[in-house]
């Protein structure tokens, strides 16, 4: 029972992650197609000078791009960490240090979701 909950969550985190890379695909198009309009000649496509709204798309994006990516890259063990500690302490405390360190990570997700 509790491997197959840990494959589907597992698997529900690659849908994230994979989401998290889809939206950072269309935050370089976006980027792309926000340069190429202001480097436009002005009388070409009405006028148009850039997209106005690719400032806060991009913000937005990277948001959300993070929230998307961290869980699945905690429990690959890919996340960004300093494991000094970790090699010294003993097995048990350093699986719990890990245990925490990834509710940590969820928690900070929750709030920036919330917020």
């Amino acid at each position: 029972m509790l491997n197959r909950l840990s494959r589907h969550w597992g698997r529900l985190l690659e849908w994230l992650a994979l989401a998290g890379c889809v939206l950072l695909l269309l935050l370089m198009l976006l980027i792309c197609a926000d340069v190429l309009l202001r480097n436009l000649p002005a009388g070409s496509m009405g006028g148009m000078r850039g997209i106005p709204a690719s400032n806060d798309l991009s913000e937005y994006a990277l948001y959300l791009i993070t929230m998307l990516s961290a869980p699945w890259l905690l429990r690959q063990g890919q996340h960004i960490r300093v494991d000094i500690l970790l090699r010294v302490l003993p097995r048990q405390l350093a699986w719990l240090c890990e245990w925490l360190a990834d509710l940590l990570g969820l928690a900070c997700c929750v709030v920036m979701a919330w917020i």
